[in-house]
């Protein structure tokens, strides 16, 4: 089973996927027979993505099928275990050990990617620290960032307080709008997420708190493709990403 493979033991523990504690399984929620000799890579396991990756043996995304237990197997979620079943397809997932991994994570990849150096991490979830702080020398304006942003995900983010300069950035990609009132209390100047929330929204216009976001989906293509980079020269397996952008 692609389960027991030497892939599969080097990506449990590079992703250290024993030791965090998250809101979904991370490794594998499918597994299948076979070695994976062609893995796909996406964002999300969503029903266009599993139904474009047949062909391969594995898919490794960051946001998988199961979150909590699973009490019924039914509509969507059917059809998409089922797609991944009759051909053959195993489900690795890695979604907090992605966000938060040292060297290939969201956010340290963003971080890099608009040329802040990171610093520190806060917000324990769960037991395990999820957000990132990153400093910018010498200190940049909030819409250049923005615009270092856009060059790397292709999408345009929204900025609050443009003009504003920023020396300490926080970051938690995805949906890290929670992170923001302790971002606050540490001092950032600027805090950057992807998806835009009401809620994060108002807080930072009553923080008078520059932020950015930059979306949910493209914020996090960064460390899923950089896995797939690391698997492509490690192992002896085609890869490929599966682009399946998202407005959110």
């Amino acid at each position: 089973m692609i389960g027991e493979s030497e892939l599969i033991e080097f990506l449990d523990e590079f992703l250290s996927v024993d030791d965090i504690t998250d809101d979904t399984a991370n490794g594998i929620q499918v597994d299948a027979p076979g070695e994976p000799k062609k893995v796909a890579f996406a964002v999300d396991a969503r029903r266009d993505v599993i139904e474009r990756a047949v062909d391969y043996d594995m898919l490794v995304v960051h946001h998988g099928m199961f979150w909590g237990d699973i009490d019924r197997v039914a509509g969507r979620a059917y059809h998409l275990l089922s797609t991944l079943i009759k051909n053959d397809v195993a489900l690795y997932v890695a979604h907090l050990p992605l966000d938060i991994h040292p060297k290939i994570g969201n956010n340290v990849l963003l971080a890099d990617a608009v040329g802040a150096y990171p610093e520190d991490t806060f917000m324990e979830y769960r037991g395990t620290e999820v957000s990132l702080l990153a400093m910018f020398e010498p200190p940049t304006r909030a819409d250049e960032i923005a615009a270092r942003l856009k060059e790397v995900t292709g999408e345009t983010p929204f900025v609050y307080l443009p003009d504003n300069m920023v020396k300490t950035a926080a970051i938690m990609t995805g949906k890290g709008g929670m992170a923001l009132p302790a971002a606050a209390e540490l001092g950032a100047d600027l805090f950057i997420t992807g998806e835009r929330t009401y809620m994060a929204y108002n807080q930072a216009v009553d923080m008078e708190m520059p932020i950015i976001f930059g979306g949910h989906h493209a914020t996090e293509t960064l460390g899923i493709k950089e896995l797939m980079n690391v698997v492509e020269h490690d192992f002896d397996c085609m890869t490929e990403f599966i682009s399946a952008p998202s407005p959110i």
